[in-house]
């Protein structure tokens, strides 16, 4: 497959990072906690992750830095920012669209 940065990379990002945002929200709901905590918890967790898989947070293997970079199949190519993703900026943009307020 061939890499490519020509494309709808932020709006694939955004829909993941909701996705992932409704994915924990929903394992958070069956647990019984406080809305509150729900929605405390869906940031945290989204935020870590995305973080982790930005880049912007450390991992090591075997003592050498990961650097993930984060790519989207379309047709026959990779659709990837250049360098690596930015979905944690997203998640508390996102995020009170699942929690409207009361």
């Amino acid at each position: 497959m061939e890499l490519t940065t020509q494309g709808d990379y932020t709006e694939r990002q955004q829909a993941l990072v909701e996705h992932m945002l409704r994915a924990i929200k929903a394992e958070l709901e069956q647990v019984d906690a406080p809305p509150e905590m729900v929605e405390q918890l869906t940031g945290s967790i989204a935020f870590v992750v995305t973080s982790l898989i930005d880049g912007s947070a450390s991992a090591e293997y075997n003592g050498v830095e990961l650097d993930p970079h984060l790519a989207f199949p379309v047709g026959q190519q990779l659709l990837y920012a250049g360098g690596n993703s930015w979905m944690h900026e997203y998640v508390y943009r996102i995020l009170p669209t699942l929690f409207p307020a009361a």
